[in-house]
C-alpha cells in the first residue's frame, strides 16, 4: 500500500492545520478530480466505501480504490527546495524503501 515519509506526513499535517482543517480529517490520495492523468491530495472528513486506509507517522490517510493498484508499492516524499529558492519543496511520489 502506499506510504508517507515523516517529512510528507509532517508537511501534510502542517498544511491541514495551516488551512483550520480538524485533526481528525483524513488526507485521501484519489484520481485526478478533471479526469487527467494523475493524483489529487485533499482532506476529507471521512473514508469513502472501498478506501484503503492507514496512519503513517501520526498522519491518518486513505488510497481511493481507482490509484490503490498504481500506488500499491510507491511513497510520498518531500522534494526539497533548489538551492536558489525559486522551486519550493513539493511532495513527489516516489518507489518504496
Amino acid at each position: 500500500m502506499l506510504t508517507l515519509s515523516q517529512p510528507a506526513a509532517n508537511m501534510l499535517t502542517e498544511v491541514r492545520s495551516q488551512q483550520g482543517i480538524p485533526d481528525d480529517a483524513l488526507l485521501r490520495v484519489a484520481g485526478a478530480a478533471d479526469g487527467q492523468q494523475g493524483i489529487s491530495l485533499g482532506f476529507v472528513d471521512a473514508a469513502n466505501d472501498g478506501d484503503h486506509t492507514a496512519t503513517a507517522h501520526g498522519l491518518d490517510y486513505c488510497v481511493a480504490p481507482e490509484v490503490a493498484d498504481a500506488l500499491d508499492a510507491a511513497k510520498i516524499d518531500v522534494q526539497d527546495a533548489s538551492a536558489d529558492s525559486a522551486t519550493p519543496a513539493g511532495l513527489v511520489i516516489v518507489p518504496a524503501d
